[in-house]
């Protein structure tokens, strides 16, 4: 019976260590940098250099991608702004988006290059690096 109340007690000790350990672990936001589209004509009228990632929550691409450009954008120092083009679908004729994901680079407020779709590592790595 002692055997019993011991092996329940760590039981419970354990399994409330990994619902803490697992609640307490923060996902990853791809998308904290929001900027809306009025901002971003702002930006760009006062002639800012700019990267923009311009994406869709829904859009699978956009989702395979997200967790490497993002995290490379930050590690790479690139201030890159993400446009969501559901809540602001004024985006898509705004700044000629005709696919997810898209990542244009503007110089002194002028568009300079895009990369469109999905790629690999290495050649947003590339892209990134050609760029800043």
């Amino acid at each position: 019976m002692k055997k019993m109340l011991i092996f329940t007690v760590i039981l419970v000790g354990l399994l409330a260590a990994i619902f803490f350990v697992t609640k307490s672990e923060k996902k990853t936001d791809y998308y904290e940098k929001q900027i809306s589209v009025e901002e971003l004509q702002k930006q760009l009228k006062n002639q800012k250099d700019m990267t923009i990632y311009f994406y869709q929550p829904t859009c699978t691409h956009c989702q395979k991608v997200s967790p490497t450009i993002v995290p490379m954008a930050k590690d790479m120092n690139i201030d890159m702004k993400v446009l969501d083009l559901v809540k602001y679908d004024a985006g898509w004729d705004a700044f000629k988006i005709e696919y997810t994901p898209t990542l244009v680079r503007y110089k002194n407020g002028v568009e300079v290059d895009r990369i469109v779709g999905e790629h690999t590592k290495d050649e947003f790595k590339a892209w990134f690096e050609k760029n800043h």
